[in-house]
Formats: structure tokens, sequence, C-alpha cells
């Protein structure tokens, strides 16, 4: 019985992302009309209808970094299922992951192959998994940097649970409304 409650999350986990990325998909084609201005890392952009508490809150979250050694420790662990794949994803893409000691996460620049075609087929010019900063551009423009940094303390606080909390609201608000995304595009700002 959980088994198969486990397996139909998963599947409706796994429809909720593949509708996000349908949502994203058709809003970069818009974008490269003309038809919507770009979802720059530090733009200010007006919802496209009101969120519900829990997202206008989200929106807001921007976490900072853990300021002990614990509490780092605890948080790398605690985002490792994440930051693996994002490490290996960064390897398979020719670059090489550094320790960036000022944002305190992994930044890997100038992504080809699989993981930069993504990237690029979605408009964006970079994305965060657990503690590594994917980007296409090197070296990223410190906004863009800033924006994927929010993503890292994201998942730090997060864990694993990041994944499907940000499919669910992909499929629910698109990217450009997206809470998370709302909240990076804060926290850039804040860094400008």
């Amino acid at each position: 019985m959980i088994r198969q409650l486990l397996r139909i999350l998963l599947a409706a986990t796994a429809a909720a992302g593949m509708v996000g990325v349908a949502r994203h998909r058709m809003d970069t084609v818009r974008v490269r009309r003309g038809e919507l201005p770009p979802a720059t890392a530090a733009a200010v952009l007006t919802p496209a209808r009101e969120a519900g508490v829990l997202a206008e809150r989200l929106a807001g979250w921007v976490p900072e970094a853990p300021r002990t050694t614990s509490g780092r420790l605890l948080a790398h662990v605690w985002a490792s299922p994440l930051t693996l794949p994002g490490f290996t994803l960064a390897l398979l893409s020719g670059a090489r992951p550094r320790w960036s000691t000022l944002h305190a996460c992994w930044v890997a620049a100038g992504v080809r192959g699989p993981s930069g075609l993504a990237l690029r087929s979605l408009g964006a010019d970079a994305n965060a998994i657990g503690l590594v900063v994917l980007s296409r551009r090197r070296p990223p423009p410190p906004t863009l940097l800033a924006h994927e940094v929010v993503h890292v303390r994201q998942a730090e606080r997060l864990g694993l649970g990041l994944l499907p909390l940000y499919l669910w609201l992909a499929a629910r608000y698109g990217y450009r409304d997206h809470p998370l995304e709302r909240a990076a595009r804060l926290g850039a700002r804040r860094e400008m």
C-alpha cells in the first residue's frame, strides 16, 4: 500500500515537472517573440496572478549562509543528495567546479554538452543543483551568481525536499511566477 502510494506520488511529481518544463519552454518562446520581458536574474516581474500566502512567503525567502562550522557541515550533508548529481553534471559538461569562498558553493563556469544544451533550450544561463552552480557563462556575472546562490541556500535548508517542491510549484506557477525563482531574483537585487 505504501509502495503504491509512493509510486503514485513519484509519477505525479514527474508529471508536475514535465508541466513545469512545458510552461517554462512556452514562456521562453514568448520572450523570444517579444511578447514577454525576459526573466533575468534580478528582474522585477509582476506575477500574472495572485499567489497564496505560502507562495508569497516563499517568494520573500532569501536564506543566509549558515554562520557556524557545524551549521555549514550539516547544510552540506543535508544538501548532498542534490550536490552529488550537480557535481557529476558539472564534470560531464566539461567544466571543473571550483569552490567559491565568497559564495560558499561550487561554481562550474562554461558548461557545455547536455547541461549547456538544456540550459540554452530553456533560455537560462545557469542553474543550481545542491551546492553546485552550473553556468554557461564564463565567468558568471555577479547578479546571475547571486541569483543562483539563493537556490544553493534553499537547497541547504530543504535538502532533497527542494526537488519535489520546485517541480510542484513550477507546474502551478511556471518559471516567471515561481515563488522560489521570485525569491532568487529578490536575493540578486539585494546584492546589486
